[in-house]
Protein backbone atom coordinates (compact mmCIF):
# COMPACT_ATOMS: atom_id res chain seq x y z
CA UNK A 1 0.00 0.00 0.00
CA UNK A 2 1.39 3.42 -0.96
CA UNK A 3 1.56 6.44 1.35
CA UNK A 4 -1.30 8.05 -0.58
CA UNK A 5 -3.47 4.94 -0.27
CA UNK A 6 -2.70 4.79 3.46
CA UNK A 7 -3.64 8.46 3.88
CA UNK A 8 -6.92 7.96 2.02
CA UNK A 9 -7.73 4.98 4.23
CA UNK A 10 -6.78 6.84 7.43
CA UNK A 11 -8.99 9.76 6.39
CA UNK A 12 -11.86 7.39 5.49
CA UNK A 13 -11.92 8.86 1.98
CA UNK A 14 -13.14 6.98 -1.06
CA UNK A 15 -12.54 8.67 -4.37
CA UNK A 16 -15.68 9.07 -6.46
CA UNK A 17 -16.10 7.18 -9.72
CA UNK A 18 -16.43 9.81 -12.41
CA UNK A 19 -17.74 9.35 -15.92
CA UNK A 20 -16.45 10.89 -19.09
CA UNK A 21 -17.03 14.62 -19.60
CA UNK A 22 -20.42 15.49 -21.08
CA UNK A 23 -19.01 18.01 -23.52
CA UNK A 24 -16.24 18.23 -26.15
CA UNK A 25 -13.14 18.27 -23.95
CA UNK A 26 -10.86 15.87 -22.09
CA UNK A 27 -10.98 15.45 -18.31
CA UNK A 28 -7.16 15.45 -18.26
CA UNK A 29 -4.42 16.06 -20.78
CA UNK A 30 -0.86 14.92 -20.28
CA UNK A 31 2.06 16.68 -21.93
CA UNK A 32 5.40 15.19 -20.93
CA UNK A 33 5.65 15.30 -17.14
CA UNK A 34 2.69 17.67 -16.74
CA UNK A 35 -0.94 16.74 -16.25
CA UNK A 36 -3.62 19.37 -16.81
CA UNK A 37 -6.90 18.61 -15.04
CA UNK A 38 -10.05 20.24 -16.41
CA UNK A 39 -12.47 22.07 -14.14
CA UNK A 40 -14.10 19.91 -11.47
CA UNK A 41 -17.29 21.22 -9.94
CA UNK A 42 -18.77 20.53 -6.53
CA UNK A 43 -20.68 17.39 -7.55
CA UNK A 44 -20.95 14.67 -4.90
CA UNK A 45 -20.40 10.97 -5.57
CA UNK A 46 -24.20 10.55 -5.65
CA UNK A 47 -24.47 13.16 -8.42
CA UNK A 48 -25.86 16.04 -6.34
CA UNK A 49 -24.38 19.40 -7.26
CA UNK A 50 -23.60 21.54 -4.22
CA UNK A 51 -25.01 24.91 -5.21
CA UNK A 52 -25.54 28.36 -3.78
CA UNK A 53 -24.02 31.79 -3.61
CA UNK A 54 -21.56 32.70 -0.88
CA UNK A 55 -22.69 35.78 0.99
CA UNK A 56 -26.27 35.11 -0.08
CA UNK A 57 -27.73 31.63 0.53
CA UNK A 58 -24.48 29.71 1.17
CA UNK A 59 -22.24 29.97 4.24
CA UNK A 60 -18.47 29.73 4.43
CA UNK A 61 -18.94 26.21 5.84
CA UNK A 62 -21.08 25.31 2.80
CA UNK A 63 -18.31 26.65 0.58
CA UNK A 64 -15.61 24.66 2.37
CA UNK A 65 -17.67 21.49 1.90
CA UNK A 66 -18.12 22.30 -1.79
CA UNK A 67 -14.38 23.01 -2.18
CA UNK A 68 -13.51 19.65 -0.57
CA UNK A 69 -16.01 17.92 -2.87
CA UNK A 70 -14.43 19.54 -5.93
CA UNK A 71 -10.98 18.53 -4.66
CA UNK A 72 -12.12 14.90 -4.30
CA UNK A 73 -13.21 15.00 -7.93
CA UNK A 74 -9.86 16.50 -8.90
CA UNK A 75 -8.03 13.70 -7.06
CA UNK A 76 -10.26 11.11 -8.75
CA UNK A 77 -9.39 12.53 -12.18
CA UNK A 78 -5.68 12.39 -11.37
CA UNK A 79 -6.05 8.85 -10.04
CA UNK A 80 -7.88 7.74 -13.19
CA UNK A 81 -5.32 9.37 -15.49
CA UNK A 82 -1.99 8.45 -13.90
CA UNK A 83 -2.47 7.19 -10.34
CA UNK A 84 -2.06 9.42 -7.29
CA UNK A 85 1.28 7.80 -6.49
CA UNK A 86 2.70 9.40 -9.65
CA UNK A 87 2.08 12.96 -8.47
CA UNK A 88 5.37 14.71 -7.88
CA UNK A 89 3.77 18.08 -7.07
CA UNK A 90 0.53 19.96 -7.43
CA UNK A 91 1.94 23.04 -9.13
CA UNK A 92 -1.11 25.29 -9.45
CA UNK A 93 -4.68 25.17 -8.25
CA UNK A 94 -7.17 27.56 -9.82
CA UNK A 95 -10.43 27.98 -7.93
CA UNK A 96 -13.70 29.82 -8.41
CA UNK A 97 -16.47 30.22 -5.86
CA UNK A 98 -19.94 31.52 -6.70
CA UNK A 99 -20.11 34.69 -4.62
CA UNK A 100 -22.25 37.72 -4.00
CA UNK A 101 -20.78 41.09 -4.88
CA UNK A 102 -19.79 41.78 -1.25
CA UNK A 103 -18.36 38.36 -0.34
CA UNK A 104 -14.56 38.51 -0.02
CA UNK A 105 -13.61 35.31 1.83
CA UNK A 106 -12.93 33.07 -1.17
CA UNK A 107 -9.46 32.14 0.17
CA UNK A 108 -11.04 30.76 3.37
CA UNK A 109 -13.49 28.69 1.33
CA UNK A 110 -10.86 27.34 -1.07
CA UNK A 111 -8.65 26.35 1.86
CA UNK A 112 -11.04 23.39 2.14
CA UNK A 113 -9.66 22.11 -1.17
CA UNK A 114 -6.06 23.05 -0.42
CA UNK A 115 -6.10 21.30 2.95
CA UNK A 116 -7.57 18.13 1.43
CA UNK A 117 -4.78 18.04 -1.19
CA UNK A 118 -2.21 18.37 1.60
CA UNK A 119 -3.93 15.73 3.73
CA UNK A 120 -4.02 13.21 0.87
CA UNK A 121 -0.81 13.97 -1.03
CA UNK A 122 1.42 15.22 1.78
CA UNK A 123 4.13 17.65 0.63
CA UNK A 124 3.28 16.83 -3.01
CA UNK A 125 -0.03 18.58 -2.36
CA UNK A 126 1.61 21.97 -1.65
CA UNK A 127 0.70 24.35 -4.45
CA UNK A 128 0.42 27.88 -5.77
CA UNK A 129 -3.20 28.98 -5.92
CA UNK A 130 -5.69 31.47 -7.27
CA UNK A 131 -9.06 31.84 -5.51
CA UNK A 132 -11.56 33.99 -7.39
CA UNK A 133 -15.23 34.92 -7.12
CA UNK A 134 -17.65 34.00 -9.89
CA UNK A 135 -21.11 35.31 -10.63
CA UNK A 136 -22.20 31.84 -11.77
CA UNK A 137 -20.48 28.49 -12.41
CA UNK A 138 -21.48 25.55 -14.64
CA UNK A 139 -24.66 23.77 -13.55
CA UNK A 140 -25.04 26.21 -10.67
CA UNK A 141 -22.06 24.73 -8.80
CA UNK A 142 -20.80 26.53 -5.73
CA UNK A 143 -17.10 25.76 -6.45
CA UNK A 144 -14.99 24.78 -9.45
CA UNK A 145 -11.29 23.80 -9.45
CA UNK A 146 -8.71 23.00 -12.08
CA UNK A 147 -5.05 22.13 -11.62
CA UNK A 148 -1.64 21.67 -13.18
CA UNK A 149 0.23 18.65 -11.82
CA UNK A 150 3.93 17.69 -12.16
CA UNK A 151 4.37 13.93 -12.54
CA UNK A 152 7.20 11.70 -11.46
CA UNK A 153 9.58 11.03 -14.34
Amino acid sequence: MTDVQERLKALSIELPVLGAPRYAYEATVRCGDLLYVSGQISRTASGEILQGCLGDDATVADGVTAARTSALNLLARIHDAVGLGNVQQVLKLNAWATSSRDFVNQPTVIDGASQLLLDVLGDAGRHARTALPAHVLPQGALVELDATIALRG
